[in-house]
């Protein structure tokens, strides 16, 4: 009994493999170059693209009156002064380098501590663009600069590749929400 269950097996798989060579013969090349078209799509851009300017002088301790309410717009090409989103610091930038097409901006509560950060996603050419201006920048300081104001000022110690940043940090969860929701393009 088991050397025809075996013997069955054997002669249905010849079988569907001649039936299949034969059902498939007739669609000739086209069978061949079939290819398939990749189901992932990057989300959408949001808001106008974020500005990465090189930080040209070490921040300053802010006084109250370093920090217009809302600071005058400045041509991308120009260097400008501005204070951080507490408005602690003062930072003397040069002319933005890049912009970054974010798709994303979600503020997180760190699970050890009571701190916060923020994550931040761009489309593939913003990723490439930065992963070069970090390669070519190593020890110096940027600043993502959304309405006048810097968000964040990280030094570069890497290239940062990758389609995602965190910004991290002592940030309370009211800084940072405000950091996620002038990222998405809010003021």
């Amino acid at each position: 009994m088991l050397a025809t269950v075996g013997i069955l097996a054997m002669v249905s798989t010849i079988v569907v493999g001649v039936a299949m060579a034969f059902l498939t013969k007739d669609r000739g090349e086209a069978a061949q170059h079939t290819t398939t078209m990749p189901t992932t799509r990057t989300p959408p851009v949001i808001g106008i693209p974020l500005a990465v300017r090189p930080v040209v002088e070490v921040p300053l301790v802010a006084n109250p009156d370093d920090c217009p309410p809302v600071p005058p717009p400045t041509p991308p090409e120009a260097p400008i002064r501005v204070c951080d989103v507490d408005k602690a610091a003062v930072y003397q930038l040069g002319p933005v380098a890049l912009g970054l097409n974010l798709t994303g901006a979600t503020e997180t509560k760190l699970p050890t501590s009571e701190f916060h950060t923020v994550q931040m996603s761009m489309d593939p050419a913003s990723s490439a663009a930065f992963a070069q201006y970090t390669a070519e920048n190593i020890g110096k300081q940027l600043a993502f600069v959304r309405n006048g104001v810097v968000l964040a000022a990280p030094a570069i110690s890497q290239p940062i590749d990758g389609q995602s940043i965190q910004i991290s940090g002592e940030l309370s969860a009211t800084t940072a929400a405000t950091i996620a929701q002038m990222l998405r393009g809010g003021p």
